[in-house]
């Protein structure tokens, strides 16, 4: 009997020390290879506490007036906003700082541009509740004709990279369609974005901080792809 045992414990020892040689000891395995969170997950991550923010604020405001609702929009797109700067930066930040962080959010730049579009469905719901509950409002104080010739096909834009983002939506596209789409689409969002911060430093007095850091971190996220560019245009071997 103890003969049998120890020939079990000495199989499990050396299947144990052939698993170790082949791919490692599992602490040094869960060292080397940490649990990354990505795609549905990381999306549940992002947008259900983004989700809760809004529906918080909601409680704290009096959306039976046209203050209380656009106060709504201007916080929506607030926590919006970073998730389109990092899904637009994405594929730069892996040729300016190579690394395991960068390839990852390379890897959920799609995840990262689904959160921005779910934040925006949250502005375009409150957008939508001014027009229809507060129209005088909303033709007076907040109607921009140059802010909605840019808004309208930014919304457009932006529901057609989201459609796309997914199998059902991309196999109606040719893959020349598509990249034109996603690649001119994000410049454009960004382009949109940027220049509403700007256009707010510049020619409107109340000004917050977060309009400063907003400018500032779109100038940053538009800097490092012209800085990827250029680095993968002096990398490129000379012909």
């Amino acid at each position: 009997m103890y003969a049998g045992t120890d020939g079990l414990s000495n199989s499990v020892f050396v299947e144990f020390h052939v698993i170790e040689l082949r791919y490692g000891h599992p602490k040094e395995m869960s060292m080397i290879r940490p649990i990354t969170v990505s795609g549905p997950t990381l999306f549940t991550i992002v947008v259900l506490p983004m989700s809760l923010a809004v529906l918080l604020a909601m409680r704290g405001l009096d959306l039976d007036s046209a203050y209380g609702v656009s106060s709504m929009i201007q916080f929506s797109v607030q926590l919006a906003v970073p998730w389109l700067f990092i899904a637009f930066c994405a594929s730069s930040c892996v040729i300016v700082f190579p690394g395991k962080f960068t390839r990852w959010i390379l890897r959920n730049r799609r995840i990262f541009g689904l959160c921005f579009a779910a934040g925006m469905a949250w502005q375009l719901l409150f957008i939508l509740w001014l027009v229809v509950g507060h129209f005088d409002y909303y033709m007076e104080e907040a109607y921009d004709y140059l802010s909605l010739v840019e808004q309208v096909p930014g919304y457009i834009v932006l529901l057609a990279m989201t459609i796309t983002s997914f199998r059902f939506g991309r196999s109606k596209l040719s893959t020349r369609q598509w990249k034109f789409l996603h690649k001119g689409g994000i410049y454009f969002l960004w382009f949109v974005v940027w220049t509403t911060y700007w256009y707010e430093l510049f020619y409107y007095d109340d000004i917050q901080f977060i309009d400063y850091l907003y400018y500032w971190l779109g100038f940053v996220a538009w800097l490092s792809r012209m800085t990827a560019w250029t680095l993968k245009r002096i990398r490129q071997p000379a012909t």
